[in-house]
């Protein structure tokens, strides 16, 4: 089969195949309805942006968002995105950040602050939801162009692109085979190993730790941009990929790693919990 072919199929493969998951997040003292005037839009693989409109006296804005907490007492609760604003945008209070990362079955709970004229600032809204798969909206991306290969590098591309004719063959099987046994695949990936610290990272020094054992494991990834989201999970890290091609390819090139092990978190026993809090 040739290479363009094998791409589009796995494509259109992976396109069948995929999840839809729903979620969300907390502070179980608090039961308020939401609050219209707050805005949220999440944005896959990354962004958050909220916006409120300007009200009379009202002379900033802030929010405290915290991600799957719902386990710990409100002093212990740390958030995860902090933002606040004076600055106005046609008549609201914008605001925006680039590196948040949000999933469809995440707890979320928000604190929103107005601060008046006088200088006071008190939260004027609490709410707490699961965010819902079909809520999150998919962020714009740019292709990069790609230089010319030098034509001294044809018998190594060659070379290349036959190793990744006979991934793809391997990748387009696992495919069929994933179809035929469930409906539903992640992205989502488990490493068997973890940070020695004894005290827990954050979500960004578990990341970029993520990021850092992977690229030893597997430099011929572009981790950068193939790297979505790493936490926690039993006794490892589990981690999500781009696209469920770049999952595919990840576990047959990881398959005769015998120091660490990577392996398909869809695969693994998991124990969830009931959603009580309704979706956003």
């Amino acid at each position: 089969m040739k290479p363009v072919g094998l791409c589009l199929v796995g494509l259109l493969l992976a396109g069948l195949c995929l999840t839809s998951v729903e979620a969300g997040r907390r502070k179980s003292s608090r039961k308020n309805k939401r609050d219209t005037g707050v805005h949220i839009e999440i944005y896959y693989p990354k962004g958050l942006m909220v916006w409120y409109p300007k009200r009379s006296e009202m002379i900033g804005f802030g929010i405290e968002i915290f991600l799957n907490q719902r386990h710990l007492i409100d002093d212990e609760a740390v958030c995860d995105i902090c933002l606040n604003t004076t600055e106005l945008t046609y008549g609201k209070f914008v605001l925006r950040s680039d590196d948040a990362i949000v999933r469809g079955g995440d707890h979320l709970m928000y604190n929103a602050y107005k601060q008046k004229v006088n200088g006071s600032a008190y939260i004027m809204r609490s709410n707490e939801f699961y965010v819902a798969e079909s809520r999150i909206l998919p962020q714009q991306a740019q292709c990069p162009s790609r230089p010319r290969p030098a034509s001294g590098s044809s018998a190594e591309r060659i070379a290349t692109l036959e190793d990744e004719v006979n991934a793809l063959e391997t990748i387009v099987y696992d495919v069929f085979q994933h179809c035929n046994n469930i409906t539903q695949i992640s992205k989502n990936l488990y490493l068997n190993f973890r940070p020695a610290e004894a005290t827990r990272l954050d979500s960004k020094q578990l990341f970029d730790y993520t990021r850092t054992v992977l690229q030893e494991m597997l430099p011929k990834v572009d981790w950068d941009t193939v790297l979505i989201n790493a936490f926690y999970y039993e006794d490892g890290v589990a981690f999500e990929v781009k696209t469920l091609i770049d999952k595919l390819k990840v576990l047959q090139m990881a398959k005769n790693f015998t120091q660490f092990t990577v392996n398909d978190l869809d695969d693994m026993e998991t124990t969830t919990e009931g959603n009580e809090i309704e979706d956003y």
